[in-house]
């Protein structure tokens, strides 16, 4: 497997291929990591953090993250970066030390098994009513408009990672989640997570009307 060098990002979430995720950048050392990557055109990694903060100190990190690509960046006056990063495929690190504030490290591709990801349609299409229908109860309970989130149903990887990103699940299951090498085990490990997360959602709008 090809090797190469990214400058990591260490948060407490998890972005996924397929994903969108904004982030605000106001430290220094941050800050200067993103014009780099801005100015030389390239992305960075994100990772979960194991341990430690990710506002100051030197956090451990989780060893799989994703690579994710800056769409857009706006500056403000006072320095602090607003960016929009879609996320890309998936890596393993395979040595990490700190260059200077940041985390940098020699990363190899992380991608799923060899396979026929058409053979889960079916498990995609039942993936997709199941997530409609908790997308639906997680309006009730925040009471919100969540609005639509489209999903290719036709493309089972595709599913997998877009369900995965809108599950508000602890982010030691988003990791798991990510570290499945099998779209048929991803999927899999969502119907579980969504039956359990409906079941949750449904007895809190129970209780709240009194039942």
């Amino acid at each position: 497997m090809e090797r190469t060098h990214l400058q990591l990002f260490p948060l407490q979430t998890v972005l996924y291929p397929y994903g969108v995720m904004p982030l605000h950048i106001f430290e220094p050392r941050y800050r200067t990591m993103i014009r780099m990557c801005l100015e030389h055109d390239v992305p960075f990694g994100v990772v979960q953090i194991a341990q430690g903060l990710e506002v100051g100190g030197r956090p451990t990190t989780l060893e799989v993250g994703t690579v994710a690509k800056i769409a857009k960046a706006v500056e403000h006056p006072d320095g602090r970066l607003f960016i929009t990063t879609h996320g890309g495929e998936r890596f393993r690190i395979v040595k990490s030390a700190y260059d200077g504030e940041c985390l940098a490290a020699e990363v190899e591709p992380y991608p799923d098994e060899p396979g026929d990801v058409s053979v889960y349609e079916g498990l995609a299409a039942e993936i997709a009513r199941l997530f409609s229908r908790y997308w639906q109860l997680l309006a009730i309970t925040m009471n919100k408009d969540l609005g639509r989130v489209e999903l290719p149903v036709d493309d089972p990887d595709a599913v997998s990672w877009l369900v995965a990103g809108a599950l508000n699940v602890m982010p030691e299951l988003k990791q798991v989640l990510l570290t499945k090498r099998n779209c048929g085990e991803r999927l899999e490990l969502l119907r579980e997570l969504l039956i359990e997360e409906m079941e949750k959602l449904r007895e809190l709008i129970r209780e709240a009307r009194g039942e």
